[in-house]
């Protein structure tokens, strides 16, 4: 019996140990069109924010209404994720697209600016603000792109 166990622990560890690590994220919308395609699978790392980038891809946590950011009614409550590009990193430039939104400057500490590519179809930090970067799950690593005869429906 304990023979048995024991191969079925080590596969639970092995399973705590990537959700520690990874995050995996289906793509909905179209707000990271070209780049990603609604259906596509992406794989990211969780990490720290010293090692965030401009210009990465990451899943970031939506804000919840009533949080410190502006109130927002997202079309989609269920997925409480979201795919975008990393556009500034404390102490960058705010990128031209949100300085309507933001201002001119640079991040302040503890804040990213995150864009979809799709600017026409994105609901971003030119709608939302900064965005904590405590909130960032994680950075891309790999994606996955489903054919249309794999998706539902």
């Amino acid at each position: 019996m304990i023979v048995l166990l024991l191969p079925a622990a080590g596969a639970a560890g092995g399973v705590l140990w990537i959700r520690r690590r990874m995050v995996v994220s289906t793509v909905k919308g179209v707000s990271v069109r070209p780049t990603l395609r609604a259906g596509d699978v992406l794989i990211g790392r969780r990490t720290g924010a010293g090692r965030l980038r401009s210009g990465q891809i990451v899943v970031v946590e939506m804000p919840d209404p009533g949080a410190d950011w502006k109130s927002w009614s997202w079309p989609d409550r269920a997925s409480h994720f979201m795919i975008k590009r990393l556009a500034a990193v404390p102490g960058e430039p705010v990128p031209a697209a949100a300085r309507d939104r933001l201002g001119p400057g640079t991040v302040p500490a503890g804040s990213v600016v995150v864009l979809g590519d799709n600017l026409q179809e994105s609901v971003d930090s030119r709608e939302i603000g900064y965005f904590p970067v405590r909130r960032v799950v994680g950075v891309a690593v790999r994606t996955y792109r489903r054919s249309p005869e794999d998706m539902p429906g």
